[in-house]
């Protein structure tokens, strides 16, 4: 049992300092007129400390009222207001300190038309220019989003951890793609009605359900790992669409956060999911690589280590749901 916590416990440390690493950054640009604009800066923190950054906006750029800064849960936050005689359009901006580090930044800028300018900023590309015609062409939005859902879904550890238990359970090629498939099917419906409005549900319970989701996984792997018979292992399709629905309210929350083009909501939608399954497809495969190439090894070890994955999975999907309980 000893053995199990500290392999369990290692596996919780890396993977929340991933969690840390991969935490994205933010900045929205919001028009308050044609000249004036609101600009929202949030970072998250790390060690008790946000990284310095620096927005540096081109010379026709006027910073009209000083900055505020707040902490806000794990997020440093920073706003205040700039104009632009002739408009936001044409205007160049840079985040100072981007290159070099492994943070990301996405970049949303609301127009005074309502439409949405969205693009990632990171290490190789810190600086972007806002085009002078405000409206994203079909093949940037369609790229742009396509790279996002790839992204989100990479560093998504929840949603990556629930596709690695349900690949440590299912037995069999054939129940191991109809199982993704139902989940994937699942969690593009419920991405696709929350993001459209047909209904919503607050965040905070779902991400705790979630959390739960990955727990009663890895509770189903130690039972099956026991020699232990399981529905879950029998039918896992069920639970994998079940569960997926949940995880696709999960998506819509990211998406919402990053914002749609008002005039091309549906495309910006499509090329998010297909960005998400693309990158769900990604770790699938490297998973079942690293697996296959890992056989023989692991058949050399005590019949008890197989249960440490488990372990590890449910120790950590434990603490994210009592992170995510807290915030109720």
């Amino acid at each position: 049992m000893l053995r199990y916590l500290l392999a369990s416990w290692c596996l919780l440390a890396s993977f929340v300092s991933v969690a840390d690493d991969f935490r994205p950054a933010s900045l929205t640009i919001q028009a308050i007129d044609q000249s004036q604009y609101e600009v929202l800066w949030k970072v998250p923190i790390k060690n008790n400390k946000a990284p310095a950054f620096a927005i540096i906006f081109d010379d026709q750029t006027i910073q009209q009222s000083p900055i505020r800064t707040r902490s806000l849960g794990s997020a440093y936050i920073q706003s205040w207001k700039i104009s632009r005689a002739h408009g936001i359009g044409g205007l160049t901006l840079t985040i100072e300190g981007l290159k070099g580090s492994n943070y990301e930044a996405i970049l949303r800028i609301i127009t005074p038309d309502g439409n949405l300018l969205s693009t990632v900023l990171n290490t190789e590309n810190d600086q972007y220019a806002v085009p002078t015609t405000l409206t994203m062409a079909k093949f940037d939005v369609f790229s742009s989003y396509t790279i996002l859902g790839f992204e989100h879904i990479l560093i998504g550890l929840d949603h990556l951890l629930f596709v690695l238990a349900l690949i440590l359970l299912v037995v069999g090629w054939k129940k191991l793609i109809w199982t993704i498939t139902f989940f994937t099917l699942a969690h593009s419906i419920t991405l696709a009605a929350v993001t459209l409005n047909w209904f919503t549900l607050p965040g905070p319970p779902v991400e705790a359900i979630i959390a739960l989701s990955i727990v009663f996984l890895a509770r189903e792997l130690i039972y099956v790992y026991r020699g232990n018979d399981s529905i879950t292992a029998r039918y896992p399709w069920i639970v994998a669409f079940t569960f997926g629905l949940l995880h696709g309210m999960g998506f819509a929350g990211a998406l919402g956060d990053i914002g749609l083009p008002q005039n091309e909501v549906l495309l910006a939608l499509l090329s998010f999911n297909i960005g998400v399954e693309l990158g769900q497809l990604t770790f699938v495969c490297a998973m079942l690589v690293v697996i296959t190439a890992a056989k023989k090894w692991l058949s050399s070890l005590p019949k008890w280590s197989q249960q440490v994955p488990a372990y590890g999975i449910g120790t950590l999907a434990s603490f994210w749901l009592i992170e995510r309980l807290m915030l109720f």
